[in-house]
């Protein structure tokens, strides 16, 4: 149903656990299985597994095999943006966040992303704004020409500091600059560190005016497009979020008008995709939308090759039925039971030395094993807790035993 189509198709291990309540009370807790693709050598995967190599920030490595005698005439031309081929894979795709992508984003995921605009910086509250002076604090600065504002009258001293700040700053975005101030390398006057908030500084051509923490934040904020408005905003003169995406390209919702409160409630409920005029990478991107039609969409204006990539597949590397569940243990690089992992290799061999039907076959690929012996450290680096490498070594055997 609607629900469960957004739950993630890849589970980041360090978020916290997921739960649902069914409608008789039952509790269930979100548990992703292993899901492998079939790589055979009559139909290796069309991009060689690219895709997840891309999803999974590397984690899942390419499944594309070198060719080889045993798998060549199983082998294809691959054209797709996410073909991977060894070491080389397009999982940093570079996504440039300005009007058109954020508009491809919603197109492909009906999600209702926005470029936040013209929060005020103090907001409903009396609560007085952390002075950029101030040791420690984070401040975001519009970008714009010298003739669209007004210079604050500031001191000698506050003034060398800020600009000193915004000019050596490493932040490369056109459109706003942020700056922390460091500790005991620049200072403000004492007045100016107790009480400056709103402020304008002219350099050169361009204007530096001090503005919402969020201004021009790019947010996921369908939270807030539920038909119940869950955020409280002033839908008297239509809904503002869900028109001004259905109704206009607009990619910039502007505060004006909406108290910051509704904003403010509601921000820990949207994804933060970015900052508008950041580039960033594709596993970058928030929950939600690190999917298949998003990577495949950016993956087209990648930068790697362009030429067709021969995908080729390896014997028996065949699906499996995640609904069957887990039945043996594997290495995730960052396991407590060493001795447990080493024991998935001779398990999955002891299983089929001495269960399977065709005992003969077995027999004279275990005889081979002993004329031919590779020690396991030489088929993979990482040694023995890599079963599935060392058993696809024994399995050469199985299959030419006669």
């Amino acid at each position: 149903d609607d629900v469960c189509s957004k739950l993630p198709g890849v589970h980041d291990e360090n978020k916290p656990p997921m739960f649902g309540q069914l409608p008789d009370g039952t509790w269930l807790q979100f548990d992703p299985h292993f899901d492998v693709m079939e790589n055979t050598v009559e139909n290796p995967l069309s991009d060689g597994g690219g895709i997840k190599t891309f999803l999974t920030d590397g984690y899942t490595q390419c499944s594309n095999v070198a060719r080889s005698l045993f798998n060549e005439n199983g082998c294809k031309l691959s054209s797709e943006p996410t073909t991977c081929q060894g070491s080389y894979s397009r999982s940093d795709i570079k996504i440039d966040l300005n009007a058109d992508s954020i508009i491809a984003m919603r197109n492909i995921t009906g999600k209702y992303i926005y470029a936040i605009s013209n929060l005020p910086l103090r907001g409903d509250s009396d609560t007085p704004v952390v002075s950029a002076c101030q040791e420690g604090a984070k401040s975001r600065w519009d970008v714009l020409p010298s003739n669209e504002c007004v210079a604050t009258d500031l001191d000698d001293e506050t003034l060398e500091a800020l600009t000193a700040l915004l000019t050596k700053s490493p932040d490369t975005n056109a459109f706003i600059r942020d700056i922390t101030f460091p500790k005991h390398v620049h200072h403000c006057s004492a007045e100016s560190k107790a009480s400056i908030e709103e402020v304008s500084i002219i350099i050169d051509s361009e204007c530096f005016k001090r503005v919402h923490p969020d201004h021009m934040s790019i947010y996921d904020m369908s939270y807030c497009a539920n038909d119940d408005n869950p955020c409280l905003l002033d839908t008297s003169n239509g809904h503002p979020i869900k028109d001004l995406m259905e109704n206009d390209d607009n990619v910039f919702l502007d505060y004006l008008g909406q108290p910051n409160k509704f904003f403010d409630e509601s921000a820990a409920k949207f994804t933060k995709v970015g900052r508008f005029g950041d580039t960033i990478l594709f596993r970058d991107l928030g929950y939600g939308l690190t999917s298949d039609d998003i990577a495949v969409y950016f993956g087209n204006s990648d930068s790697g090759p362009t030429s067709k990539v021969l995908v080729c597949g390896s014997q028996n590397e065949v699906a499996n039925d995640p609904s069957l569940g887990h039945h043996f243990d594997i290495t995730t690089g960052q396991d407590n039971h060493y001795r447990k992992i080493v024991a998935g290799r001779e398990s999955v061999w002891a299983m089929l030395a001495l269960s399977a039907k065709d005992q003969l076959r077995q027999r004279v690929a275990w005889a081979l094993a002993q004329l031919l012996v590779v020690v396991p450290s030489q088929v993979n680096s990482s040694g023995s807790t890599h079963a599935e490498a060392f058993l696809h070594y024994y399995d050469i055997f199985v299959r030419h035993a006669f």
